[in-house]
């Protein structure tokens, strides 16, 4: 979707209600494919953007950590190619599809220590440690952009190589397993075996309408989980889950009550 007269919130049914450099306040819009410089973003054009932007960005967005005008340049700024920074974590599951909790279990380490990192940066005793077990050189921890996705395809490739990988990540030390049953227990009301499934999932926001392509498969099953209708509710619109420091779950969603008349 351009940036125009036909996305621009000053466009009132054809006239410029705006001061920039094309259409004086009031005058009719003849051409709605010009420009100016006091565009601004429609709530078509919003709606475009926030729901098919890449997702680190739109979580950045939602998650109140950019302004709405940070968010759209780095939108224009991804898909025109050039870098843009990425948390470490994010880039991570962008590219290996694992959350904090994976990397956390198979690093044998508490949730914390990743959710530190990711939060504050790394300590240095830990740079080493991530590095390896994470298969990705030292220096990509400490400033990541999309630009190096490539070289994290790489790195995936020998993470995945490691013997094993599949049954680490599956695995459920006694903090993850606490996580499934409370998972299952209080918040999505699922049998333990699903939970242990959901228990992957760190931190995920999802709106009806995006598409569910760049989630991760634990999360994709935590949405698809949640988000059905039932004979009370229609399915669920809007989604929030994320654990916190200490491993505990947060979690809002919203559903809109069915109509019986």
């Amino acid at each position: 979707m351009r940036k125009d007269c036909s996305t621009c919130e000053f466009n009132f049914e054809g006239i410029c209600a705006g001061s920039g450099n094309v259409y004086r306040y009031g005058e009719p819009i003849t051409d709605d494919t010009k420009c100016c410089n006091d565009w601004g973003a429609s709530f078509k054009y919003f709606e475009h953007q926030t729901t098919t932007a890449p997702r680190f960005l739109r979580e950045a967005y939602n998650g109140g950590h950019i302004s709405y005008q940070d968010f759209s340049r780095l939108v224009d700024d991804y898909n025109e190619g050039r870098p843009v920074s990425i948390n470490f974590f994010d880039a991570i599951k962008c590219v290996y599809g694992i959350s904090m909790v994976d990397i956390a279990v198979v690093l044998g380490v508490s949730f914390g220590v990743v959710y530190s990192a990711k939060t504050k940066g790394f300590a240095k005793k830990r740079i080493a440690q991530f590095a390896s077990g994470l298969c990705v050189p030292e220096e990509l921890l400490l400033n990541t952009s999309t630009n190096d996705f490539d070289k994290l395809k790489k790195c995936k490739e020998l993470f995945f190589a490691k013997p094993n990988i599949d049954v680490s990540l599956a695995s459920m030390p006694d903090w993850k397993m606490q996580l499934a049953r409370e998972i299952s227990a209080t918040y999505v009301h699922c049998p333990i075996h699903t939970a242990k499934i959901l228990a992957r999932v760190d931190y995920l926001y999802w709106d009806k309408g995006i598409s569910l392509d760049e989630y991760t498969q634990s999360e994709r099953a935590f949405i698809l989980y949640t988000a059905k209708g039932t004979k009370k509710y229609q399915p669920t619109h809007h989604l929030e889950y994320y654990l916190d420091i200490a491993c505990q779950p947060h979690m809002r969603s919203e559903q809109i009550l069915m109509s019986h008349s």
